[in-house]
């Protein structure tokens, strides 16, 4: 009985898996993403496209520097709060060692 108590609260609830990283240091200036002050992510597009038979708005940002790679999920998650209607696309910035 408690183990169906506990199933029900979590379907209640509504797990997102983006509420579980962390957006510290973020902010929205403008169009573009920082962290600490500095800017690690710039939109390089905003779209409207027809997924499924829906009408849906699109943004996509370029992180600036590989160092910032690591915050893609985190401004996923930060950018969806902001704007809950958007669905957002992160491009990670290349460097020699990404694929070791």
């Amino acid at each position: 009985m408690r183990k169906i108590g506990i199933l029900l609260l979590v379907l209640f609830c509504g797990c997102s898996p983006l509420k579980f990283y962390k957006t510290e240091g973020l902010t929205y200036q403008g169009a573009n993403i920082f962290y600490k002050g500095e800017l690690c992510a710039r939109v390089t597009a905003v779209e409207i496209a027809n997924d499924n038979n829906k009408i849906v708005q699109e943004v996509t940002y370029i992180i600036e520097n590989p160092k910032y790679n690591h915050l893609a999920k985190p401004i996923i998650a930060y950018v969806s709060k902001l704007r809950p209607s958007w669905e957002v696309e992160v491009e990670l910035k290349y460097y020699d060692g990404i694929y070791k």
